[in-house]
């Protein structure tokens, strides 16, 4: 889907500041829209499928 103002409440805006300054940190705006359904989403601890980041000991992903 082509990202549209009517789609995105953040068209047009960069993710991070446009005066961003070293060794400080920022966190982008949230711009995936795909989620999990309730029940995914309380079984793995978030709504949102891209930051579903799942700790496994000693494997790298």
């Amino acid at each position: 889907m082509k990202e549209t103002p009517e789609n995105n409440y953040y068209f047009g805006i960069s993710a991070l500041p446009d005066d961003t300054v070293t060794t400080m940190a920022y966190v982008p705006y949230q711009t995936d829209k795909t989620m999990y359904d309730d029940e995914a989403a309380l079984c793995r601890g978030t709504l949102f499928i891209n930051l579903n980041k799942p700790f496994c000991r000693g494997a790298i992903r």
